[in-house]
C-alpha cells in the first residue's frame, strides 16, 4: 500500500490541477461515481491460487473521465463508486478495502499521467490522443495485475516473475473493446450532446454482454472442471480411491478451502474422511460433535443444502461453529445401497465471492456422479469378495487360498527366507449330521467350526473353506514345529461339543500338513500333498499327519500302477505268498499268514505299501481281497490233503469292512473250498475298525457267527482302546513288528510287549508277535508268555507250493529256531 501511494503521488502530482481534455463536455464527479459503481458491481471473478481476482469494466468511466472530467473528479468518482459497491455488495476485510483504495488511487494517477503524456505529444492529432486513452487503460490494468499478483505470490510463498508478466499483458482481455466503446461515446457526445443516450444504451448493452460473457466463462470453466472430475473419478479402481479422488477434486472444482465426507452412523456417531497433509485419505471418529442432527436432516431431505455465512438456522449455525466453517454446502452422496454419506464442501476461497446456487448445482452433479461411481465400485468390490470368499462362513475360498499360496511361494522363490505350511482339514461324519439333523443344522456347524478355526489360527495364517466340510489353513511363515503346533490348536479347538438342535454334537476332524519348500514349490502340488496327508491322518490315532512320500498314491509312477495293477489282478499277475506262524512253547508250525505279492515286469517286486493304497483308491481292494482269500483257501485244501492241518490268516482293509457283501463272500469261499471256518483267521487293524466303529463291529460279529477267527493286527500302534477291544469278537492280537524287530531285555519296547502279552492273556486272547528276526528275541518273547511268533527268523514268505516241502524239513529239524528255516 505504501508503494502504491508513492506511485500515486509521483505520477499524479504534476496533473493534480489538470482539466478535462474537452472543456465543453465536463462531467461532475458524482456522475462518474455512479458509472464506476455500476462497472465495479459487474465483475468477472478469476481464481488465482487460493485467492479470487476481480476483473471489472472500470476502463469505461475512466476513459470518459479522462476526456470529460478533471483528474481529481476521476479519482474521487472512482473511490466513491468503489466504496458504494463495498458497502452494498462485497465483503472485503478492512485490510483489503484499504489496499484496493490505494490501488485505485495509484491506477488513476498512472492513467492520468499516461494519457496527458500522449496528449502533450499529439500536437492536435486525435489518433495519438485516442492511443493515449488506450495506453492509459493498459497501464491501469498492468499496474493492478502486478500489484495483486505480487501480494498473492508473497502470501503463497514465492514470486513467479513470468506469471506476473503474463498477467500484466493478458490480464484484462476485454479492455481494448471497452476503450473503443468509451472513445466512440466521447466522440459522439462532443459532436452532438443528444447522442449521449445512444452512448448510454451502448454502455448498458456492453455491461449486459459482459455479464453474459462472465457467466459463460464461469460455466465453461465449470464444465471443463466437471469433465476432468468425471475422468479422475471414473479411473479410480476401488471405493477408497473413489472417495480420495472426490475429495481431492472437489476442492479446486468449487474453489473451496476444504472438503470432507461425513459417514453418519445409526447410533449417533459421525466418522469423517478427508485428505490429509500428506495427500493420503484420513479417517476420524468423533461421536461428541453435534453433527448427527444436521447431517441426518441433509440425508432425509435428499438434496443439497447451502449454509451461508449469515445463516440464522440454529442447528446449521451450531454445525458451522463445531466444525470451524464460515460457510458450507452439504449434499448426500447418491446411489442405492450406499452407506449414509454426506459430501461437505466448506469456505469459498477469497472474500469476494461466497457459495451460491450455481455452486450447489455443481456439487449436486459431483455428488450424483460420485454416488453412481461409488455404487459401481462397491458392487465390484462385493462381487470380487463373493468370488474370493465363501458365502456361508465368510472365510476365503479355494480361489483366494490358491492366489495367496502362489504369492507366498513366489516370494520364497525370489529369495525370501523361511518356509510356509498349508493344512487341509476334513470333518468326520458331517454327512451323518446333515442326514440326521438337516442341512440347516449342518450349516450352523460349519459356521461354528469356521469361527473356532479363525480363533485357533489367529494372526498366524489364513483360514479358508475349500467346500463341503473341508477347510484349509495357510501359514505364510512357519516351519515344521510351528505348523504342527497350530494344527494341534486347531484339533483342540474342535474338541468342545457343539450344540445343534438341542443336542450336543462332538466334532472330530483329520488334518494333513504339507510344508514348502520341503514338499513342493507350487500351489496345486502342495495342496494335493496336504490332502494326501489328511487322508493318512484319518487312519492315525492323533488325527494329524505330516506329508510323507510313502502316503502319496498319486505320483506319476503310482498313477501308472493303477491300470497295470488292474491288468495284473485280472491276468493272475498278483501272487499269494504265505509266511508260517509257530508256537513259542513247542516250535510247532500251526498256521500261515497269506500275503499279496506283485512282481512288476519293469519295476520288479512292488512293495505292498505301494500297491495296497492303489487298490484301495482305485476301488480294486475288494477284488484283491477276494483273490487272496480264494487263492489261500485253495492252497489250504492241498496242504490238508498232504496231511498239514494249518490255520490261514488273511488281512482285511478298511474298505473291505465297509463292503456289504463281505460276509456272504467269505461264507461262499469257505463252502466252495471245503475249509472249516475255524481254520480261517481274518485280521483287521484298529484304525480300520475306528473308521466306522458301529458298522465294523456289526460286520465282525457276523463273521464271528460264521465261526471265523478274528485277529487285531498291528496292536499297539492305533487306538488300543480297551472298551472297543472288549466289544470286538476277536480271538487274538498281533503285536506290531515295530515293537518286536529290535526287542531286547530292558528296552522300552520290552515293557510294551510284556503289557500287551499280559493284556491278551487276561482277556483270553492269543498273542502273536510278528517281526521276529533273532534267537534272543525268540527267547525273550517265550519268557513273556507270548503264544505265537512270525518273522524271518522262522521263515520268509514263500509261494504256497513250497510250504509243504518247508514243513517236511521243519518237521525233521530240531524243535526251535530259524536256524533251520528256509
Amino acid at each position: 500500500m505504501a508503494v502504491l501511494l508513492g506511485i500515486a503521488v509521483a505520477a499524479g502530482q504534476p496533473f493534480l490541477h489538470a482539466g478535462p481534455h474537452h472543456p465543453d463536455g465536463r462531467l461532475p464527479w458524482w456522475v462518474l461515481a455512479i458509472v464506476f459503481a455500476l462497472t465495479e458491481g459487474t465483475l468477472l471473478h478469476r481464481q488465482v491460487a487460493r485467492h479470487a481476482r476481480s476483473v471489472s469494466l472500470s476502463e469505461l468511466p475512466l476513459v470518459v473521465g479522462l476526456f470529460c472530467a478533471t483528474a481529481v473528479d476521476v479519482l474521487v468518482g472512482w473511490l466513491v463508486g468503489f466504496l458504494v459497491v463495498v458497502v452494498l455488495e462485497r465483503r472485503h476485510t478492512a485490510l483489503k478495502v484499504v489496499f484496493n483504495l490505494a490501488l485505485v488511487t495509484a491506477s488513476t494517477a498512472v492513467a492520468v499521467a499516461v494519457f496527458h503524456g500522449f496528449v502533450e505529444l499529439s500536437d492536435g492529432n486525435q489518433l495519438v490522443v485516442w492511443l493515449g486513452a488506450y495506453a492509459a487503460a493498459v497501464a491501469l490494468n498492468a499496474l493492478g495485475d502486478v500489484a495483486v499478483g505480487v501480494v498473492i505470490a508473497v502470501h503463497e510463498g514465492g514470486v513467479n516473475a513470468g506469471r506476473l508478466l503474463r498477467e500484466a499483458v493478458v490480464g484484462a482481455p476485454a479492455g481494448p473493446v471497452v476503450v473503443i466503446v468509451a472513445l466512440a461515446g466521447v466522440t459522439s457526445w462532443t459532436a452532438d450532446s443528444a447522442s449521449i443516450w445512444l452512448f448510454v444504451l451502448v454502455g448498458v448493452l456492453l455491461l449486459r454482454a459482459y455479464r453474459v460473457f462472465a457467466a459463460l466463462a464461469d460455466r465453461h470453466r465449470d464444465l471443463e472442471d466437471l469433465y476432468r472430475f468425471s475422468q479422475a473419478v471414473g479411473d479410480a479402481s476401488d471405493v477408497d480411491l473413489v472417495l480420495h479422488t472426490v475429495l481431492a477434486q472437489v476442492v479446486p472444482l468449487l474453489r473451496a478451502e476444504r472438503a470432507e465426507i461425513a459417514v453418519v452412523g445409526t447410533s449417533g456417531g459421525v466418522s469423517r474422511l478427508a485428505v490429509g497433509e500428506d495427500g493420503e485419505l484420513v479417517r476420524r471418529e468423533d461421536p461428541r460433535r453435534p453433527d448427527h442432527e444436521f447431517l441426518r436432516g441433509v440425508l432425509d431431505g435428499g438434496a443439497a443444502l447451502l449454509v451461508p455465512r449469515d445463516t440464522r438456522d440454529v442447528v446449521a449455525r451450531r454445525w458451522l461453529t463445531a466444525n470451524g466453517y464460515r460457510e458450507a454446502i452439504a449434499v448426500p452422496l447418491a446411489g442405492q445401497g450406499l452407506a449414509a454419506r454426506v459430501l461437505v464442501v466448506a469456505d469459498r476461497m477469497g472474500d469476494v465471492r461466497t457459495f451460491d446456487s450455481d455452486d450447489v448445482r455443481v456439487l449436486e452433479t459431483v455428488a450424483n456422479h460420485a454416488g453412481v461411481t461409488l455404487q459401481n465400485r462397491e458392487l465390484i468390490d462385493r462381487l470380487r469378495h463373493e468370488v474370493l470368499h465363501d458365502n456361508l462362513t465368510g472365510l476365503p475360498n479355494r480361489v483366494f487360498l490358491q492366489r495367496r499360496l502362489r504369492a507366498v511361494l513366489g516370494q520364497m522363490q525370489a529369495g525370501r527366507p523361511g518356509g510356509a505350511a498349508v493344512m487341509i482339514l476334513d470333518l468326520d461324519e458331517f454327512k451323518e449330521i446333515n442326514d440326521v439333523l438337516g442341512h440347516h443344522q449342518g450349516d450352523l456347524l460349519l459356521v461354528e467350526v469356521a469361527g473356532r478355526l479363525r480363533a485357533a489360527v489367529s494372526e498366524a495364517g489364513i483360514v479358508a473353506r475349500l467346500g463341503g466340510d473341508e477347510f484349509s489353513v495357510l501359514l505364510p511363515d512357519a516351519d515344521h514345529q510351528q505348523a504342527l503346533r497350530v494344527a494341534g490348536r486347531v484339533l483342540e479347538a474342535l474338541e468342545r461339543p457343539v450344540r445343534l438342535d438341542g443336542l450336543e454334537v462332538t466334532v472330530t476332524a483329520a488334518v494333513g500338513v504339507a510344508l514348502a519348500p520341503a514338499h513342493g514349490d507350487d500351489a496345486s502340488g502342495l495342496l494335493k500333498r496336504a490332502d494326501v496327508a489328511m487322508y493318512g491322518a484319518k487312519s492315525s490315532t492323533r488325527r494329524l499327519r505330516l506329508y510323507e512320500p510313502e502316503l502319496d498314491t498319486t505320483d506319476p509312477r503310482r498313477l501308472a500302477l493303477v491300470s497295470e495293477f488292474r491288468t495284473a489282478l485280472q491276468t493272475g499277475g498278483i501272487e499269494v505268498h504265505v509266511q508260517p506262524q509257530a508256537r513259542l512253547a513247542s516250535g510247532e508250525v500251526v498256521g500261515v499268514e497269506a500275503l499279496a505279492r506283485w512282481h512288476h515286469p519293469e519295476f520288479g517286486w512292488v512293495p505292498p505299501d505301494q500297491f495296497i493304497p492303489v487298490a484301495e483308491r482305485s476301488g480294486l481292494i475288494g477284488a484283491l481281497t477276494t483273490h487272496v482269500l480264494d487263492s489261500s483257501l485253495a492252497a489250504w485244501t492241498l496242504w490238508r490233503a498232504a496231511g498239514h492241518d494249518l490255520s490261514i490268516a488273511v488281512n482285511l482293509s478298511t474298505r473291505s469292512l465297509q463292503d456289504a457283501d463281505l460276509v456272504d463272500e467269505v461264507a461262499g469261499l469257505l463252502e466252495r473250498h471245503g475249509v472249516p471256518a475255524g481254520r480261517l483267521t481274518l485280521e483287521v487293524t484298529e484304525s480300520s475298525v475306528m473308521a466306522d466303529p458301529a458298522r465294523a463291529i456289526a460286520v465282525l460279529h457276523q463273521l464271528g457267527d460264521l465261526g471265523v477267527r478274528l485277529s487285531v493286527d498291528d496292536f499297539g500302534t492305533g487306538y488300543s482302546s480297551l472298551s472297543y477291544l472288549k466289544r470286538l469278537p476277536v480271538h487274538e492280537v498281533k503285536v506290531d513288528r515295530s515293537f518286536v524287530t529290535e526287542l531286547r531285555d530292558g528296552h522300552e519296547d520290552a515293557a510294551i510287549v510284556r503289557a500287551i502279552v499280559d493284556l491278551g492273556r487276561h482277556l483270553g486272547l492269543e498273542v502273536v508277535a510278528e517281526g521276529v528276526e533273532g534267537q534272543a528275541c525268540w527267547d525273550l518273547l517265550a519268557s513273556m508268555g507270548c503264544h505265537l511268533v512270525q518273522g524271518w527268523y522262522l521263515a520268509r514268505p514263500m509261494p504256497p507250493g513250497e510250504l509243504a516241502a518247508w514243513l517236511t524239513i521243519r518237521t525233521n529239524a530240531p524243535a526251535r529256531g530259524g536256524l533251520y528255516a528256509v
